[in-house]
């Protein structure tokens, strides 16, 4: 059975991107896909001249992952940030505050009362405590800091990345440094100045036309077409390899094959292994993908008094606005904007306001949105272009409990040898990660 393909389960970034190295190494492979193309949340749209991203907007670029596109034949198509792309923004009593990541460059900042500041300037004093089992990220910050920089500074950032809730996020799966800075260095900030690579290094960079680019030329470059309108219905085990039962447009098939990798999201996942381990199933499918709106905003230049030069803003739970944040399309890359407009992209939704969607109805959800929005940066004028995508199943929150399922996964592949479960709920929501795991699990394969 080991000439038989590889089969990849989920043609989304995990699964195209493991399809290429495979091809690279000279592995035989086959993508199955329940849709009509491939991409899985990559979606970019062109509108009256913007460009438009409902899935990820940015995309962080090592100089090895520039290398990479590079072999794509997509370095031409490289949009680089400007630089005010360095620039953040939290919103707090209805007004932007400049903020920076260096935990002592916020304390000239008017954004944090005096009280926190000094929690702040004083946390390397504070000594390091042993917590048994897993800790949220509120319960961490509030005990190493306070209750103010958990819900103004990581309530915010978390929301930008997870759309999640820190009150439920475990700290070791989302910002691991944190706790691994407490054990190594007895402080937080005291790790942050000697890690200093974790303040980033990386490039911020898009693509012309969207970030679907990406999925759409690893598509291109596969030479084994992949199988569209099939649906996996799920796995045995047989005669030393697995049978994969599927649906593909209407007529039932099967997939004989040693090696099988599972890209789809966890409750996909979750349906395709219940008879092999509904243990393992049920820990898939506990995994929350909360509720999601992306609104395109477009607006003339002069609307604007005064040009937001930044990468963008983000909003705390506490201020009780109805979205999370806004990313400052055109001001990070003018070219996502025709000539005198400018692009906003924002996050509703997510963990803490999925309730929302409940709550109001889409148009009434917009107005408020852009009432606000308006508000906030005092546009002058409506909107000229305006969007609205929603995603029922978003992002895949983290949350105290997670490691069960790392480890009920680690174990089923050691049950199940040659069945490999992957996605960005193990491995990480940020393009990078998922883009090295693939080379990693494909040399793996080769191997094995």
């Amino acid at each position: 059975m080991s000439d038989q393909p590889v089969l990849i389960v989920g043609a989304g970034l995990s699964g195209l991107s493991i399809a290429y190295e495979l091809q690279k190494l000279q592995v035989p492979y086959q993508v199955l896909e329940v849709s009509d193309h491939t991409g899985g949340v990559m979606k970019s749209i062109r509108e009256n001249g913007f460009e438009l991203d409902a899935g990820a907007n940015t995309i962080a670029a090592s100089p090895e992952l520039l290398q990479y596109f590079t072999e794509l034949g997509l370095d031409k198509e490289i949009l680089q940030a400007s630089a005010a792309s360095k620039n953040r923004f939290l919103v707090r009593r209805h007004q932007l505050h400049a903020v920076s990541p260096h935990p002592f460059k916020i304390m000239a900042s008017p954004y944090l009362s005096r009280n926190s500041k000094w929690r702040l300037f004083t946390e390397r004093f504070r000594k390091p405590a042993t917590v048994a089992g897993e800790e949220t990220v509120s319960d961490f910050v509030t005990r190493r800091f306070n209750k103010e920089i958990a819900e103004y500074v990581f309530d915010p950032v978390l929301s930008g990345i997870y759309a999640g809730n820190p009150d439920l996020m475990s700290v070791a799966e989302v910002l691991p440094a944190l706790p691994r800075w407490e054990r190594e260095y007895g402080s937080v900030t005291k790790g942050l100045m000697k890690d200093k690579g974790a303040m980033g290094g990386r490039k911020i960079i898009s693509f012309k036309g969207g970030n679907q680019l990406l999925t759409n030329r690893l598509h291109q470059l596969l030479t084994t077409p992949v199988r569209f309108n099939c649906n996996v219905t799920g796995i045995t085990a047989a005669n030393g390899g697995y049978i994969v039962s599927a649906v593909e447009n209407g007529v039932s098939e099967s997939y004989t094959a040693s090696k099988v990798v599972l890209t789809t999201p966890a409750y996909s996942t979750a349906e395709t292994i219940t008879h092999l381990d509904a243990a393992t199933a049920a820990l898939l499918n506990n995994i929350h993908y909360p509720r999601m709106g992306v609104l395109h905003l477009g607006f003339d230049a002069a609307a604007l008094p005064q040009p937001l030069e930044g990468f963008g803003f983000l909003v705390p739970n506490a201020e009780n606005m109805h979205f999370l944040g806004a990313i400052c399309n055109s001001a990070i890359f003018p070219d996502k904007a025709p000539a005198g407009k400018i692009l906003f992209t924002v996050f509703l939704g997510g963990a803490r306001q999925e309730s929302l969607f409940d709550q109001m109805n889409p148009e009434t959800l917009q107005q408020q949105v852009v009432s606000e929005v308006r508000s906030l940066l005092h546009l002058s004028a409506p909107p000229v272009m305006q969007r609205f995508s929603t995603w029922n199943k978003a992002i895949p929150q983290l949350n105290v409990g997670h490691v069960k399922l790392r480890n009920a996964v680690k174990d089923f592949e050691k049950k199940y040898p040659g069945i490999h479960i992957s996605g960005n709920y193990l491995q990480g929501v940020a393009i990078p990660a998922l883009l090295q795991h693939a080379a990693a699990l494909a040399a793996s394969l080769k191997k094995n």
